[in-house]
């Protein structure tokens, strides 16, 4: 009985912990684009209206066109839309190692632990590029990008910035 109840109390608070990590994360990316209001308006209304929407609707040329164009061609550009991704240091080849480790078939049981041992984050990430993308897919275009090399130093925000740095005058 003693020891449901330590590891109920252990779980509650790492979960909370969560909660308080991902907000000050939050609070950082928040502070970030204050700095950068072209790019905080363009992240807005991708978190709103979606990265598709703002692609078809931007002018050409505009800061917000190349945004969108460079998260697109991204295979990790989709994550923008989770809130806090900008400040994030979770290791992006990481989190391409964990895609292509995924099955063809549906996340099975034995791969909660090892995704839950990487964070909320990273089950976050998936769960974001997996509506985005097929498996199958997503496994290709991580595999292209470790292939490649961009990703042995990145974190996810600093690759997520990098995208859309790139577009500022």
């Amino acid at each position: 009985m003693l020891r449901a109840a330590i590891f109920a109390s252990t779980l509650v608070l790492s979960l909370a912990a969560c909660d308080v990590f991902e907000d000050s994360k939050a609070k950082v990316e928040e502070n970030y684009l204050s700095q950068h209001q072209e790019l905080q308006e363009v992240v807005e209304q991708i978190r709103d209206k979606g990265l598709e929407s703002v692609q078809a609707s931007a002018a050409a040329g505009s800061i917000a066109a190349c945004v969108a164009n460079n998260l697109d061609a991204d295979p990790m550009g989709a994550l923008i839309s989770v809130e806090g991704a900008l400040q994030d240091s979770a290791n992006l080849s990481d989190l391409l190692n964990s895609i292509a480790r995924l099955s063809d078939q549906e996340i099975s049981i034995e791969q909660f632990p090892e995704l839950l041992q990487q964070g909320a984050d990273t089950v976050r990430y998936l769960k974001t590029l997996l509506e985005q993308y097929d498996l199958s897919e997503l496994k290709q275009q991580a595999s292209a990008l470790l292939e490649q090399g961009q990703t042995k130093t990145q974190d996810v925000g600093a690759h997520l910035r990098y995208l859309i740095e790139s577009c500022q005058k």
